[in-house]
């Protein structure tokens, strides 16, 4: 069985886990223009502001081959000078601190050939002439980066606008169980006003039949009694008609 800090430490685990898979459709939503209700009313003017960073994501995923990386790193006299197996440098758009460890800021290091979400761009002479190939990404590692503190390093803006959302769905947590919790204090108040009516009605009708019971102590009925105070009734009741 799991210590009481192990089980805190793997439920965190877990959490953040979680937060990771809603953070991955939080972007592509973000980035495909089909956001939930409450994040459109959280993020609107942010979507406005930060309109660059926040509609386009991610760029396509492009096949980089092995004879792409050896035909782009031969051209570069640069890359040439400063790596020593073929390399393609990529150059990333996101201003913050590159989160990943083994990379430049402000590049991405491409040495295997695979899937990659960047984007190529070829600038031509007046001719047509392809005389040099750039290539682009979005982010590191051509996705955001989730930041699961939202720290000031290592962070972007898609990251800083989940976070964002999480803050506002916790707030609107907070005023649903505020409403129930409101709903179930009243309850419980009518509940304890009319289950104390009841309590005082019954001590009433006691302290009356007590009263009643001190009034009439002593006093044995006879058939002259009964039959006396029936006439009286009787009697009574002819002089009123």
């Amino acid at each position: 069985m799991r210590s009481k800090a192990n089980r805190r430490r793997h439920y965190q685990n877990k959490l953040m886990r979680k937060r990771e898979v809603k953070f991955g459709g939080f972007v592509y939503r973000l980035h495909n223009g089909c956001l939930k209700k409450h994040e459109i009313e959280e993020l609107g003017d942010k979507i406005r502001r930060e309109n660059y960073w926040l509609k386009y994501c991610y760029d396509p995923v492009v096949f980089i081959s092995q004879e792409h990386i050896d035909k782009h790193f031969k051209s570069s006299r640069h890359l040439q000078k400063t790596y020593i197996r073929p390399a393609i440098e990529v150059y990333v758009d996101c201003p913050f601190a590159n989160p990943y460890a083994g990379h430049v800021g402000g590049r991405w290091l491409i040495d295997e050939p695979g899937y990659y979400r960047l984007k190529i761009i070829q600038h031509t002479r007046d001719n047509g002439e392809v005389y040099y190939i750039e290539h682009t990404m979005k982010h590191y590692n051509g996705m955001p980066y989730f930041n699961r503190d939202n720290e000031r390093c290592y962070n972007n803006y898609v990251s800083r606008a989940f976070h964002d959302v999480l803050r506002y769905c916790r707030y609107i947590k907070e005023q649903i169980f505020a409403e129930k919790q409101a709903i179930k204090d009243r309850k419980e108040e009518t509940y304890n006003r009319l289950k104390n009516k009841r309590v005082m009605q019954n001590v009433i009708a006691r302290q009356k039949e007590r009263e009643r019971l001190k009034r009439v102590r002593g006093i044995v009925p006879t058939k002259a009694t009964t039959a006396f105070f029936q006439a009286l009734a009787v009697g009574s009741a002819i002089s009123e008609a």
